[in-house]
């Protein structure tokens, strides 16, 4: 993930700090030493390059934000791998882009208190600036936010357990719980790297976790599919979940394909249309999702199995996206 600072903001402030910079011939101490005039233990510093004095001045800032970045960035794909293969409900591309634009957001605030407090121009005529950053105030930023998001997955987890007026909300307030705690790990890792400890979590990532397989084991599905093969796969994609499958239940998932009729293109037959899977309970539609279906074959019979492959291997990530998105219709 590549490290985006908003430095028009930045740069706003950080030259009006620049005009105690030296231009003499004499190599200054804090290109090689920053930490002989700011103390790693209240500062973050990096050197910047450049032939121009804004551009060494941006360099410097970006060098920064990487050094504060580095480790969140490898744990940030790391953890959302792991969450992809081991979470019954994974980690959508959805999630798992907002996670990464939050970490930034967080990083960019973080980063905001960045000054340029040195520049040296050499006799060769290369530019070098020394950003800084005081942890105490940038500490201060993430721990604010890391509280707003201990307070918002408690009440994510309140409103599951006790408000969610259906079993689809209810499991998505938990997944939507579950992606913030992911956010609020990063956030602690940066917060980490400012200060001497984290701020520890009221509940982990494992906690909420075990939430949602106990709400996934809870239900009990009934499927209504007139295609007996059909009706194997969507019972099939449930268990891998962990649901129950029972012949009757107030909550029942039935299955809608709408194709259009062969088509023939250079010399192959295409099958396209939709595929729709609804969660009712008690009679009512309370999610409904549909996704675009496209299958070819060089023979016609072909299709009507390529087709049925093509949602087999799809079927879980329907089944998630019916189970514990945000309902639609």
């Amino acid at each position: 993930m590549k490290i985006k600072i908003n430095l028009a903001l930045l740069f706003i402030c950080v030259f009006l700090s620049a005009c105690a910079s030296t231009e003499q011939d004499k190599r200054p101490a804090w290109i090689d030493n920053a930490q002989g005039s700011y103390a790693e233990s209240d500062y973050l510093t990096a050197v910047g390059q450049a032939s121009k004095r804004d551009r060494a001045g941006k360099n410097a800032v970006a060098n920064l934000a990487e050094i504060f970045f580095v480790n969140v960035k490898a744990e940030t794909h790391t953890l959302t791998e792991a969450t992809k293969t081991q979470s019954a409900l994974g980690v959508s591309s959805e999630s798992s882009t907002n996670l990464q634009r939050s970490i930034q957001t967080e990083t960019d605030q973080a980063l905001s208190g960045v000054i340029i407090k040195e520049t040296w121009l050499s006799p060769s005529g290369e530019y070098y600036a020394l950003a800084v950053l005081a942890k105490r105030p940038a500490a201060e930023t993430l721990y604010e936010s890391i509280m707003e998001l201990d307070n918002s997955i408690a009440q994510l987890i309140d409103y599951s357990a006790n408000t969610a007026p259906n079993t689809i909300l209810s499991i998505n307030a938990l997944r939507k719980a579950r992606d913030q705690q992911l956010r609020r790990h990063m956030a602690n890792l940066q917060l980490k790297q400012l200060s001497r400890g984290g701020l520890p979590a009221d509940i982990s990532g494992a906690q909420i976790e075990k939430l949602i397989a106990d709400k996934l084991a809870s239900l009990q599905l009934s499927v209504d599919v007139d295609s007996a093969t059909h009706k194997k796969t969507i019972q099939s994609g449930l268990a891998g979940l962990g649901v129950s499958i029972v012949d009757n239940s107030d909550l029942q998932v039935s299955a809608d394909l709408d194709i259009s009729d062969p088509a023939q293109l250079e010399g192959w037959y295409w099958l396209r249309g939709s595929y729709a899977l609804s969660l009712s309970e008690n009679g009512q539609v309370i999610s409904r999702k549909r996704w675009p279906v496209k299958v070819s074959a060089k023979q016609q019979e072909q299709l009507n199995h390529r087709l049925q492959d093509n949602i087999n291997s799809k079927i879980a990530d329907y089944l998630v996206e019916l189970l514990s998105d945000t309902p639609s219709f």
